[in-house]
Formats: structure tokens, sequence, C-alpha cells
């Protein structure tokens, strides 16, 4: 099956077969030599992609999906090749842009960069939470203005939670 990937605006296009218990993976055409073993819960994964080790956690956002790996969270559209070969014909675009920011992970928040009324661009770090003993900066998925910061320095935020809310 083939699939298109946005991340970060950028297009990949992935072809993935499954033959039998051997998985084929190719990104923009070149093949990669894969071996992925999936965690108990079916959205963590260790993957060997072409002798690199990747321990990933894949979980569902507003946009699509998001993929966690080495301390930063990755948005990520994936698209059937045909749907957007048929959005395209039709002339449909995609609506993206989250409308909050949430927690990739438990941690606790250590400073807040931005204020209600802010205008921020896609990117653009908005706070830093600390999960296991490592600061992470959490930028802002979407062009826009804040409307909310539900966080707040020196309190644990749970994984999921609502971080950061932008106006319509």
């Amino acid at each position: 099956m083939k699939y298109v990937v946005t991340i970060d605006a950028k297009k990949f296009e992935v072809d993935i077969q499954d033959a039998g218990d051997e998985l084929s993976v190719a990104v923009d055409g070149k093949s990669l030599a894969t071996s992925i073993v999936s965690g108990s819960n079916n959205h963590q994964f260790l993957m060997l992609l072409d002798a690199k080790s990747y321990d990933t956690e894949v979980f569902k956002s507003d946009d699509g999906v998001a993929v966690f790996l080495h301390g930063r969270e990755f948005d990520c559209t994936v698209e059937d090749q045909r749907l957007v070969a048929i959005r395209k014909a039709a002339g449909i675009k995609l609506e993206t842009g989250r409308k909050e920011l949430y927690a990739p992970m438990p941690g606790l928040v250590m400073r807040i960069l931005k204020s209600a009324g802010d205008k921020v661009t896609k990117g653009e770090p908005l706070l830093v939470v600390e999960a296991m003993k490592m600061e992470n900066e959490l930028k802002s998925p979407t062009d826009g203005v804040i409307r909310e910061i539900h966080a707040v320095v020196g309190k644990p935020v749970d994984k999921g939670a609502v971080l950061v809310s932008f106006e319509d």
C-alpha cells in the first residue's frame, strides 16, 4: 500500500508491502532494510531501519498522527495515495493547523514562553516541559493567536493534556 506522509510541510511517498512474515518499506523509492517490533499497547514500536534503531510512540492527534521520537513530537498526516489523488482531482484541500497543543508525554511544566493574546507562528517555542530528566521545548503546531494557556509553571501535566488553546 502506498501512502503520502507529510511532516512539517515536507511530503514523502511511503510504500509498505506485507509479504507474510516480512515487511518491505520504501521511502521516496529508496528501499529500507526493516525490522519492526510492536509493543503490547500497539502504539509503541522498536524499529530497525537501515541498521539504525528507533524507539517510537505513535498516537492520534487532531491533524492525523503524531510520532514521539528522540524526545520530540512530530505531527504527521498519513494518507492513502489514492485518496490524495482523488482529493487533488476534485480540487479539495485538506485543512491543517491544530487549535490546541497537547502534552506529548507526562511531565512537569518548567517555563512558559508566551502569553494569551500573543501571535505565534508554527514551530515557535511555547513552553518547556521536563520529562524523564530532559527538558522538552514544545512548539506551536500552527500559526495563530494564543487564546489561553492551560499549563502552570511547576505543575505536572498528563500525556494528552491541553496545554495551549489557539483562537479560531
